[in-house]
């Protein structure tokens, strides 16, 4: 049998895989197939998935990863940035993650940040991006208060484009959390992440 780390993870990349499915086939007959809605608020929506590992005195802090993903491409209000080739965007990120180790725990909240996006060669791109925002955390342990807690991030990694208007990504991310002295202890929890997600794109 699964053991729940092998289950958790089996689940989320079906939801993955489900959502993968249905916005490719959204991009396909709204986006490709119809003129592009200038009137959308976000240029970029996507789900990201993906696996952290970090440590506390009682084990391995393990959370995974289900992220919203919500983009605005600044080219829109700085006219500095019209000609610029690359894509500065700023972003809002909310998150509900399971936890698997060292017990079973869940975090949530939201992130705000930049992403700078250029273009490296033919359908791919590379990407850096740093966010902060409040979460909360369940997890009980001796180095960090649970409860209401800030994330800070920062990541890097790439686009694909399967189409035009459509792109898988991978990357790292690096994530700090803690409460800003709000509570005792306060001694921070840092993960590292791997992630993957697909995005549909907008004008």
């Amino acid at each position: 049998m699964l053991n729940l780390r092998g289950a958790v993870l089996l689940k989320i990349f079906a939801v993955f895989v489900i959502m993968l499915s249905v916005n490719y086939a959204y991009c396909a007959e709204d986006v490709q197939k119809k003129s592009r809605d200038s009137g959308r608020f976000f240029t970029e929506m996507g789900f990201i998935t993906g696996f952290g590992s970090g440590s506390i005195p009682e084990g391995n802090y393990q959370p995974v990863f289900l992220i919203g993903h919500f983009g605005v491409d600044l080219k829109r209000y700085f006219s500095g940035l019209k000609n610029h080739s690359g894509t500065l965007s700023v972003f809002v990120e909310p998150q509900i993650n399971p936890v698997v180790n060292p017990q079973t725990d869940f975090e949530f909240g939201i992130g705000i940040g930049l992403q700078y996006m250029h273009s490296i060669i033919g359908n791919l791109s590379a990407y850096v991006l740093g966010s902060v925002g409040p979460h909360y955390i369940s997890v009980v342990t001796t180095k960090q208060a649970n409860g209401f807690i800030f994330a800070d991030t920062v990541g890097a990694g790439f686009y694909y484009y399967l189409t035009k208007d459509s792109a898988i990504n991978v990357g790292y991310r690096f994530r700090h959390m803690s409460n800003a002295n709000l509570a005792d202890p306060n001694g921070g929890i840092d993960t590292s992440s791997g992630v993957i997600g697909y995005s549909v794109f907008f004008d």
